[in-house]
């Protein structure tokens, strides 16, 4: 679960292992604060949000910096599949890039994690109400961009097809 989030949320281009062991560290740093057992998943999902988050800060500042963890400019990994698929898939994260850290977590929550809306906003520590008009500005956004993608375009109205 967590590995799901933080790929989802990050996209292929982190080192996901590596977040993953940041979280299960921030999980065992705070697990005295963990009052109900019962809410093991969303902690660990919050944890997981707030390692995302980083990462992106840090990916945007390389970014602007121009620079990488290693100082190249980091090549998306290579999947077995679909090249279209795959290219597709490259250009929604381009797009996802685009969105300021809190939208780009809710529409992830929402759309790649299939959370519920009080689920999402509890995740993110705001309210219902907030996280309605993040999805909503980030919803916009993805399909304002991937209409004007002739690959993306493809890919939205055949899914509206299918829906």
């Amino acid at each position: 679960m967590v590995r799901a989030v933080l790929f989802r949320a990050v996209g292929p281009t982190h080192d996901v292992e590596d977040l993953v062991q940041d979280v299960f560290i921030g999980f065992f740093r705070n697990v005295g604060t963990l009052r109900d057992l019962s809410s093991l998943r969303p902690f660990l999902v919050g944890i997981a949000l707030r390692t995302a988050r980083s990462a992106l800060r840090k990916k945007r500042v390389r970014r602007w910096l121009h620079l990488s963890n290693d100082g190249q400019v980091p090549e998306v990994a290579a999947e077995d599949g679909d090249p279209r698929t795959r290219e597709a898939l490259r250009r929604l994260y381009s797009i996802l890039d685009e969105l300021p850290d809190r939208e780009r977590l809710a529409f992830v929550l929402r759309h790649a994690e299939g959370h519920e809306l009080t689920e999402a906003a509890e995740a993110l520590g705001v309210s219902l109400a907030t996280v309605k008009r993040m999805l909503q500005r980030a919803d916009a956004h993805v399909q304002q961009r991937a209409r004007e993608d002739d690959l993306l375009c493809e890919w939205s109205a055949g899914r509206e097809d299918h829906e």
